[in-house]
């Protein structure tokens, strides 16, 4: 056990994925998040590296969510000797075995294309990409950091536990979860420990909604710590939450419905798909789809939906009194759910008019790639962008006006409208953060930032030290932070 404790950003420091802190305490150590580093196919070798931690003295290792980016590679722990409970909430409890079996899945598959010269073909062509400084998707062999037997391991170590409860996790040690409406079953994390007969207490924000959600209750407020490590993805700016409004959402659908056109919709699994979903069920039920049908084409996103009918504790008023009076609050008449890639291609070769949302939400890979091929072409259909794009990505490039783009199937001139309704992003912005901190239960905590590009991380740090008086650190990765 550590003498003195301290805070190392693992991952998420300077940057939006790979999120892992280790919290060393004396009476015991907790890691929080084990995510995978996500971009390019040089971003993605990095996995292989793990965080120097000593795995097997763990004590526990605590979820924040089911997004890739903090869970991906729980599935490493077997083979790093540590078998310590994985505390997470129960609704990502329920979800992560989904998530990591989908992990190891595509890890393998990816291999495979990659031997074999088959991996999806996902670019843009006009105007050309100017030349590439580090290696390709397909030049660099992809990496395999876990297997099915490995997940199967790793679930038996999972346990849920409810918000705002206390677990002890070591003599002394314990830790207690906070909702963070980021998506369904998204915590904060509060640890508390003794040293030298006085409590301590620190928070890991995960990542934080928006103060407002359509279908989230309201994120709980922050307890009072000594210190909180702080997500500042959106840190730098504030979002029109307006355009993740019906009336925005049911203009587009207006308007593609009038041309007789088809709206592709690329999208996460988790989070984002179900705030779009719930949009479409509320213009359903208004009657204004326009006669288009709805189709979920991601069988995790469809999962994640029927969550939300079951957890009615976790919704805002509005889906939580529906879903109490027994209607599903993303349930509606028009909606149709894809489980298999031959009823995902039937669709794909439609014309009727529909929605289609559909993985993955950086047009990278997925079914979302051949639904892009059977519309990006016409001028009647529409790809609606809900959030952020990465930079590099067949999404970024969409979005930022591609003449030409060229999939598996062939070179296809861009006529679809392109639609961003960054409203949508389940990430808090720069005022939803700073009235978080203001809202505290008390105290003046030591802010760390983390999950947040660089230079996001520095305006956001500035502005906290300005309007709120805190103190505020920016770690590098690996970096060492004493308490």
């Amino acid at each position: 056990m550590a003498e003195h404790a301290s805070i190392t950003l693992h991952g998420a420091a300077g940057e939006v994925t790979g999120s892992c802190t280790l919290l060393r305490t004396p009476r015991g150590s907790v890691v929080i998040d084990f995510g995978l580093f996500q971009g390019t196919p040089v971003d993605e070798r990095r996995n292989l590296q793990t965080p120097e931690i000593d795995w097997p003295g763990v004590d526990a290792v605590v979820v924040t969510h089911a997004h890739v980016d903090h869970c991906g590679r729980l599935g490493m722990l077997p083979a790093l000797g540590c078998d310590a409970d994985i505390l997470c909430t129960n609704v990502t409890a329920d979800l992560l075995p989904r998530v990591l079996k989908s992990s190891a899945n595509l890890q393998g598959m990816r291999l495979d294309e990659w031997k074999t010269g088959t991996a999806p073909v996902a670019r843009v062509v006009d105007p050309p990409p100017p030349p590439a400084t580090t290696p390709q998707r397909g030049e660099i062999e992809p990496p395999v950091l876990y297997g099915m037997r490995d997940v199967e391991h790793v679930l038996h170590q999972i346990r849920g536990m409810p918000y705002a409860t206390w677990r002890t996790v070591a003599p002394g040690l314990r830790v207690r979860l906070h909702d963070a409406s980021h998506i369904l079953g998204s915590a904060s994390v509060e640890v508390e420990w003794e040293d030298g007969g006085r409590q301590r207490r620190v928070l890991f924000s995960g990542d934080l909604g928006p103060d407002a959600s359509p279908l989230l209750r309201a994120r709980a407020p922050m307890p009072d710590v000594e210190l909180v490590i702080m997500e500042s993805t959106n840190g730098a700016r504030d979002i029109p939450r307006t355009t993740a409004g019906p009336q925005a959402l049911g203009e587009v659908l207006a308007r593609v419905s009038a041309r007789g056109g088809r709206l592709l919709v690329p999208t996460f699994s988790l989070g984002r798909a179900q705030l779009v979903h719930y949009r479409l069920a509320e213009l359903a039920r208004a009657g204004r789809l326009h006669g288009m049908t709805v189709y979920v084409d991601t069988p995790m996103a469809v999962r994640a939906a029927e969550l939300v009918g079951r957890h009615p504790e976790l919704l805002a008023e509005i889906p939580r009194r529906m879903a109490e009076a027994g209607n599903d609050p993303m349930e509606f008449d028009g909606l149709h759910k894809v489980f298999n890639r031959r009823h995902s291609l039937k669709v794909a070769a439609g014309t009727s008019p529909a929605v289609i949302l559909a993985g993955s939400g950086f047009l990278d890979a997925g079914p979302v790639l051949h639904h892009l091929a059977s519309l990006v072409s016409e001028d009647r259909n529409a790809v609606l962008f809900a959030g952020h794009q990465l930079p590099g990505s067949l999404g970024h490039g969409m979005l930022h006006g591609a003449r030409a783009i060229e999939l598996k199937e062939g070179i296809f001139e861009v006529k679809a409208e392109r639609v961003h309704l960054e409203g949508y992003s389940g990430h808090a912005d720069r005022g939803d953060l700073l009235a978080w901190l203001r809202g505290r239960a008390g105290g003046k905590p030591r802010v760390v930032l983390n999950h947040g590009e660089q230079a996001t991380r520095e305006a956001l740090g500035r502005t906290i030290t300005e309007q709120l008086g805190l103190e505020v650190d920016l770690p590098k990765a690996a970096a060492t932070i004493a308490l």
